[in-house]
């Protein structure tokens, strides 16, 4: 690796750091704006893809099922979630987002960085979209990688 590589590496990386404490930040601050807490939140942005079951929430926050089951019945209190059945196994419980309670609620409050980036990509040509979100996709494996190396050595 030459010296102007191992430079970029290194600015990479600190800037990767960087943009994860202020998105975290931005979920604490956001979740303050919408009234909920920072994992309440986390919950509702992993159900905006679809409904979940509560051990699924519990695995992908890190949290217990009793821990996710508080969040959840707090959710619900709160109007953004409703537990329904599975339509294909009447066993299973899953957890649905209230799509017009966050798009009330939440959406709005992530709207201005949402439009920043998109103005920021607009900048640059589809070669090098597909790049950073290849890359991207990569960071975000190697994190879920390590989560779960981590979950299997405490096991």
């Amino acid at each position: 690796m030459s010296s102007e590589q191992a430079r970029l590496v290194r600015e990479i990386s600190e800037r990767l750091r960087s943009t994860t404490q202020r998105a975290m930040r931005m979920n604490a601050t956001a979740a303050g704006v919408i009234g909920v807490n920072p994992t309440d939140l986390q919950c509702i942005q992993l159900l905006q893809h679809g409904p979940l079951t509560a051990g699924e929430l519990a695995r992908r926050t890190g949290l217990t099922t009793a821990s996710m089951t508080t969040v959840i019945d707090r959710l619900e209190r709160a109007g953004f979630v409703a537990r329904t059945r599975d339509a294909a196994d009447r066993r299973r419980v899953l957890v649905e987002l209230d799509a017009e309670r966050a798009g009330s609620d939440v959406a709005p409050v992530f709207l201005p960085v949402v439009q920043a980036w998109r103005e920021l990509m607009a900048d640059y040509d589809a070669r090098d979209l597909q790049l950073i979100a290849t890359f991207l996709g990569r960071v975000e494996q190697a994190i879920e990688d390590a989560i779960e190396s981590y979950r299997e050595d405490r096991e």
